[in-house]
């Protein structure tokens, strides 16, 4: 029962995390405003398409939201993996990995969101989400080079590209200390992972994930890594309210 609980699980995790992800902020948003968010500015339905065409409080806004889309429900399968009754496996690292599913559906569900003929976002606030979750020192490490780059050359663009990668940079150290200080660790659940630690010990898992989504980001910014090679990309402003 053990095998068949976990597996239930894993599909629960990730089918509901992508129809979650799928719910697409931007596009409701620009909806009250009688406009279809993907007909204007870069045609991308993320929070800072809409602060470019609509204004910059509903663009930090959608943010918001796109970040809660994500931080929400890992926060969610979380406790529901710490307080189930039931058996899972008997692997150290399974809430992990249940977070990761998690927080990657999510990214996949807002990025090729069911709800808006699988055209979304580039995943970048699902991501800062996830982040801000399991490794909040992370987070910080990757949104100070997103506003210091933001701050020097104006292109969110640019910002996202770099600073994604530095959070997975960032998390070799933990994941290294999880190998190195806590082989004795016997179950992930109200360890050393989630809690008042700011859960500065990963194992492999995360890193994974991390990488994974780096990767989806980088990819979602193909176009924009053309133009900004070709000296192109133009700055981001976001219309005054």
């Amino acid at each position: 029962m053990e095998s068949c609980y976990t597996a239930i699980m894993i599909i629960a995790v990730v089918v509901l995390s992508y129809l979650i992800g799928s719910i697409p902020t931007s596009i409701i948003i620009a909806k009250k405003h009688g406009i279809d968010i993907r007909q204007y500015g870069s045609h991308n339905a993320g929070g800072t398409n809409v602060g470019r065409v609509i204004g910059k409080k509903e663009g930090i806004f959608t943010m918001i939201l796109d970040i809660l889309k994500c931080y929400l429900p890992c926060l969610i399968v979380f406790l529901l993996c710490s307080f189930c009754p039931f058996d899972f496996i008997p692997y150290p690292y399974l809430t992990e990995l249940f977070v990761c599913l998690c927080g990657i559906s999510v990214a996949i569900g807002h990025t090729f969101p069911l709800f808006a003929h699988f055209k979304g976002g580039k995943a970048v606030a699902c991501f800062a989400g996830f982040v801000l979750f399991i490794i909040p020192l992370g987070a910080l490490i990757g949104l100070s080079v997103f506003f210091l780059l933001f701050a020097i050359f104006k292109k969110v663009s640019l910002s996202s590209i770099i600073g994604a990668p530095s959070v997975l940079l960032a998390s070799l150290v933990p994941m290294i200390l999880d190998f190195t200080v806590l082989q004795d660790k016997k179950t992930f659940n109200g360890g050393t992972y989630f809690g008042p630690n700011l859960m500065i010990h990963i194992s492999y898992l995360t890193f994974i994930a991390i990488f994974i989504l780096v990767l989806l980001i980088v990819i979602r910014h193909y176009t924009n890594i053309k133009r900004l090679a070709a000296g192109v990309e133009p700055e981001t402003h976001f219309k005054k309210n």
